[in-house]
Parts: structure tokens; sequence; C-alpha cells
């Protein structure tokens, strides 16, 4: 009789602790990162399977932490109701600077450290790198993006500026003359050019003011969470360094982001 109920008992217990794993496991956390509706390779891609930067980063500190993610693609010119009106719990990428402007909601939004490091400034062709400024008529940027540092030129009619969702048009019309400058990320532009097989090298102006600023991961809803992601950062700061070598971002990296 004591054996059957000593059964009993471990039959009873192996159920109960069965029932508390796949309990766990149902409960798991699961996130909406809201992201950008665009292809800026290496950094990201959502709209395709294609490996990134940024999914790749997400994904493994979701997996580390016991996390479930779920990426919406949205569109940048809704960038000020992001937070506001859709069903995200996270916004990838996101900045101080850009909601200085955007929060018309006045929210309260919590930023995680940097996690990339970026440099705001005009790509032009090599050859005209030590050219001033006053030889820019032209800038090219992502539709929706804000050339922050042009602003003031495109509104006196003094810069033309030309907007295209595709960053191998903006490549392929600075390569051909059709545009001065651009205003996106040097590894986007490294990796159009390897992709269109051209041989033309792109970097930054030297003649032409640059501000260094971070893609950061922003939430209203989970502050707490950020925390853990800082620290997730410093604990897996190998394995990013890794990843930001990866994608050709390492070798651009500002040293000091804000």
């Amino acid at each position: 009789m004591l054996k059957i109920r000593q059964s009993t008992f471990v039959f009873l217990t192996c159920i109960y602790l069965s029932g508390l794993m796949v309990g766990k496991a149902a409960h798991a956390d699961t996130f909406v990162v809201g992201v950008e509706d665009l292809n800026f390779y290496p950094y990201f891609h959502f709209t395709s399977n294609e490996r990134t930067f940024a999914r790749a980063l997400l994904d493994q500190f979701a997996k580390d932490n016991g996390h479930q993610i779920k990426y919406l693609t949205l569109p940048i010119k809704q960038f000020p109701h992001w937070l506001f009106k859709e069903n995200i719990d996270f916004k990838f990428p996101d900045n101080e600077r850009w909601q200085e402007i955007n929060n018309i909601h006045h929210l309260k939004i919590s930023y995680s450290d940097d996690v990339v490091g970026m440099t705001s400034g005009t790509l032009v062709l090599a050859k005209n790198s030590h050219n001033p400024i006053t030889t820019i008529k032209s800038v090219g940027t992502i539709t929706g993006f804000h050339p922050t540092l042009w602003l003031d030129k495109i509104s006196k009619g003094e810069v033309a500026l030309l907007e295209d969702p595709s960053p191998t048009i903006l490549v392929q019309n600075l390569v051909k003359g059709l545009v001065d400058g651009l205003i996106i990320d040097l590894a986007v532009a490294n990796n159009e050019l390897k992709r269109l097989n051209l041989e033309e090298k792109i970097v930054y102006s030297q003649q032409i003011p640059q501000e260094i600023y971070a893609y950061k991961l922003s939430t209203v809803k989970h502050p707490h969470i950020l925390q853990q992601f800082n620290q997730w950062q410093i604990q897996r700061r190998d394995f990013i360094t890794a990843l930001k070598s990866e994608f050709g971002i390492l070798a651009i990296e500002p040293q000091k982001a804000q």
C-alpha cells in the first residue's frame, strides 16, 4: 500500500511540475516591435526574411531572455503616431532627437543605451570629398527621412531635394551625377555599390558638417525590459561587435554616439 501511495505521489508531482513548465512556456513574454517599412540593409529589411543586423540582434536578445518578438512594419511618414496609436511595445530604430519634434502626444518615452552609432552627414563621390559646400545644389534621401542639416537651404530654394524609397536608386543617381550628395548611411551606400557592381567610392564630405547620434530601442510600455536589454548589451558585447563586423558596420561606426 505504501508503494502505491509513493508511486501516486511521484506521478502527481511529475504532472504538477510538467504543468508548471507548460504554464511558463505558455506565458512567455511576446512583444511587438514597430520597425520601418524600408530596405535599409545592412541595418534592417523587415519586409523580407533577409538576415540583417537589427533582426539578428533583437532575435538573439529575445532568445537569451525567453521572450518572443513579432515585427510590425509601419510607414515612415506615420512616425509621430507609432507609439501613440499603433499596438506596439517597442520601436526600432529610435532616438530622442527624432522625438523632440514628433512626440506630439507628450508621451513618457524610455530609450535604451546606444545600439549602434550613426553619422548624419552628406555622402559624395570620393573625388568630390573636399569640394566646398556651395557645390552641393541637390541632395537625395529616403522618402520620409528628414535631411536636418539641409532643411534651411532646401526651404530657401538653394538646394533641391530628391526623395526616393529605394537606396539603390539614390546611389545610382549619385554615381550618374543626377544629385550632388546623399543623406543616407555609408554602410547602406557601400552595400548598394557592391550589389550593383559599381567601382566608384562614396565617402562623407569633409567640407559639410556632420552629427553623431545612435540607433536605440524605445518604449512607452516596458521600461523594465529596456533595463534588461541594456544589461544584455553589456554581457553580449563580443557578440554585438562580431555582428557589426559581419555587416560592415564596425568599420564605419563613429566612436561616440549621442
